[in-house]
C-alpha cells in the first residue's frame, strides 16, 4: 500500500511541476511575442529616420549647391 501512496504522491507532484512549467512557458512565451512587437516597432521608426534622414541631407546638398551657384554668379 505505501507503493500505491508514494506513486500517488510522484504523480501528484509531477502534474503541479507539469502545471507550473506550463504557466511559465506561456508567460515567456507572451513576453517573446511583446519583445517580437516592439523590435517591429522600433524598425519601423529606424526606416522612418533613416527617410527622413536622406530627405533632409538631400535638401542640404540643394541648398549648398544653390549656394555655390549664387557665389559664383555673385563673384564674376
Amino acid at each position: 500500500m505505501d507503493k500505491i501512496v508514494e506513486l500517488q504522491e510522484l504523480v501528484d507532484k509531477l502534474l503541479e511541476d507539469y502545471k507550473r512549467l506550463k504557466e511559465e512557458n506561456e508567460q515567456l512565451w507572451t513576453q517573446m511575442n511583446e519583445v517580437l512587437s516592439k523590435l517591429e516597432q522600433v524598425d519601423k521608426e529606424k526606416k522612418e529616420l533613416e527617410k527622413l534622414v536622406e530627405t533632409y541631407r538631400n535638401t542640404m546638398n540643394s541648398l549648398v549647391d544653390k549656394l555655390q551657384k549664387m557665389i559664383s554668379l555673385a563673384g564674376t
